[in-house]
């Protein structure tokens, strides 16, 4: 790769004026250079590792790890590679590859002065996972649920943890583990401290050294762990999995519990024995329900506990569907309930979430099981009837994704004064979307915008978009309109929905203009109703 006449040459020579040489090509094909980091006090020998297409940064190994040093150092890995920069922290200029690696070699620098210096040991807590271990441990915890947790491992490579078998076996087949065949005993302990790793003798590796590290952070909690590991081994028990609740990060140890055959007569003897087992490291990630829809949303609420009923699954309606899902939908003892009659014909493949494989089927059906395949474990129920046929309380939230006005009239009229009432829908043959949000008794509802009087003063576009209908015959007519509407119509009602969740609903009616040609009427507001709508006026 080439930009602005810079070439590999062109960075040799650059290189070379800083006391770096070039030695040869790794067996990745990087472009490795011998040199020194200089520091005040001393200069220390390093080499780099630098992309063929200049378009990635230096990696900085130093060839001499200073002696003297504490065993475990923040950011200077074992084997000399310094890390000098966090990963997605800074983007890297390939139009000036030369200055952009100059001031890589600058921050190197400045990263290991401070670093000899004691000025970043603190950094060692957010290095923790690294310098831990790699051991998995798939922890799947109601958190509102307090009680023993079973435990399973897969070769001990990789343990799973639960409080309901029958939920993480779902998910653990889905990613083709299937059912494990070594059980564990497991228990967890909670604690304020958060990991910072020793920087000596690290990591631990026996019992004995696992507590004393632990005493450090938590004496309370190094003796709940001990108090809890005596009587297991008291039992007589195989294994163990200790687990450690900590803010932040969440991390534990597997103990194999071997006796002595002769037996142990007294707790100072068995504590010893104890003491000297060792530990095998486990990082532990997360992959309950609650953790999942929470994690991309910080500090907002999710939908998990909630009871969420989803009129129509189609163009709107499938991806809304996942949508809702990934926000905890149908978890955490909540439930997502699905509405539709309909069945997924060929015409819908086009701009639908479902595919081929689901061609025929009942529509609701059909996105239940889909939505029990990306997210195992969701309680999401399919109802094949007339909404209107059937009662959808208890609700927390009602969300009309048919784009049909007379049905969303007659919603809006069953419903809106009992649950927050969201319709979304798109308009025209895909010129906008819109969403409207009936939270309060005071707010419009879709009707009340959409007829006169209020109707001219809502309405998207100065001219209104003309609606074209296509197919064969009375049976086949549809509104064409591209996937790519569907799908914005969705993230709308979705934005909605977690604006709703935040208790920041206004502007309770939202637009996206998609068609940027016309010109726009309309802007997002918090109508109010009108007195003498036959739908929401009550």
């Amino acid at each position: 790769m080439k930009f602005e006449k810079v070439t590999i040459p062109d960075l040799t020579a650059a290189l070379q004026k800083r006391g770096f040489s070039y030695l040869k090509r790794d067996e990745r094909g990087r472009l490795r250079y011998a040199g020194q980091l200089r520091l005040k006090a001393k200069n220390y020998p390093c080499e780099l590792a630098i992309s063929p297409a200049l378009d990635d940064f230096p990696r900085v190994w130093l060839t001499l790890v200073p002696p003297g040093r504490p065993e475990l150092q923040p950011h200077l890995s074992v084997d000399g590679y310094l890390c000098y920069l966090a990963v997605g922290s800074v983007i890297f200029d390939s139009f000036n590859p030369i200055q952009q690696t100059m001031a890589c070699l600058d921050r190197a620098e400045q990263v290991l002065e401070d670093i000899l210096a004691g000025k970043m040991v603190e950094d060692l807590a957010e290095e923790f996972h690294i310098t831990w271990g790699h051991r998995w441990c798939m922890l799947d915890v109601d958190e509102r649920r307090p009680g023993r947790l079973d435990a399973y491992t897969y070769g001990g490579k990789i343990s799973v943890a639960t409080d309901d078998k029958q939920r993480t076996h779902a998910k653990l087949e889905a990613i083709g583990l299937g059912r494990p065949k070594t059980e564990l005993r497991a228990f967890r302990v909670h604690t304020k401290a958060r990991p910072m790793p020793l920087q000596e003798s690290w990591p631990p590796k026996t019992v004995q050294a696992f507590l004393k590290w632990q005493n450090m952070l938590d004496p309370r909690c190094r003796k709940k762990i001990e108090q809890r590991l005596i009587e297991m081994f008291q039992v007589k028990a195989a294994r163990v999995l200790v687990l450690i609740d900590s803010p932040q990060v969440q991390y534990g140890v597997e103990v194999d519990l071997k006796r002595n055959p002769a037996g142990i007569a007294n707790k100072p003897s068995l504590r010893e024995s104890l003491y000297r087992l060792p530990v095998g490291r486990i990082s532990v990630y997360r992959i309950d329900d609650r953790y999942l829809a929470e994690r991309n949303l910080p500090g907002s609420k999710t939908l998990a506990g909630l009871k969420v009923g989803l009129v129509g699954c189609g163009t709107i309606g499938g991806y809304l569907a996942e949508m809702l899902a990934k926000a905890g939908a149908g978890t955490v003892g909540g439930k997502l309930t699905l509405v539709d009659m309909g069945s997924l014909d060929p015409g819908n493949l086009g701009r639908h979430r479902l595919g081929f494989n689901a061609l025929i089927k009942n529509k609701a059906e059909a996105m239940c099981e889909e939505l029990k395949r990306v997210a195992p474990g969701i309680d999401a129920v399919a109802v094949v009837r007339d909404v209107k046929d059937v009662n959808l309380e208890p609700l927390d939230l009602l969300i009309d994704g048919t784009g049909e006005q007379g049905l969303t009239d007659w919603l809006t009229w069953k419903y809106a004064d009992k649950v927050p009432f969201l319709a979304a829908w798109v308009e025209g043959t895909g010129a906008a979307v819109r969403a409207l949000l009936k939270a309060k008794p005071e707010h419009a509802c879709a009707r009340c915008v959409s007829q006169p009087p209020l109707k001219d003063q809502y309405r998207v576009f100065d001219v209104p978009p003309e609606v074209i209908m296509k197919g064969h015959g009375c049976e086949g007519l549809y509104v064409p309109f591209p996937a790519s509407a569907s799908v914005q119509a969705a993230a709308l009602a979705m934005e909605m929905v977690q604006a709703w969740l935040d208790a920041a609903e206004s502007p309770s009616f939202r637009t996206r203009v998609l068609d940027l040609q016309r010109e726009v009427h309309f802007k997002d507001c918090s109508p109010q109703r009108y007195v003498g709508c036959p739908a929401c006026a009550k």
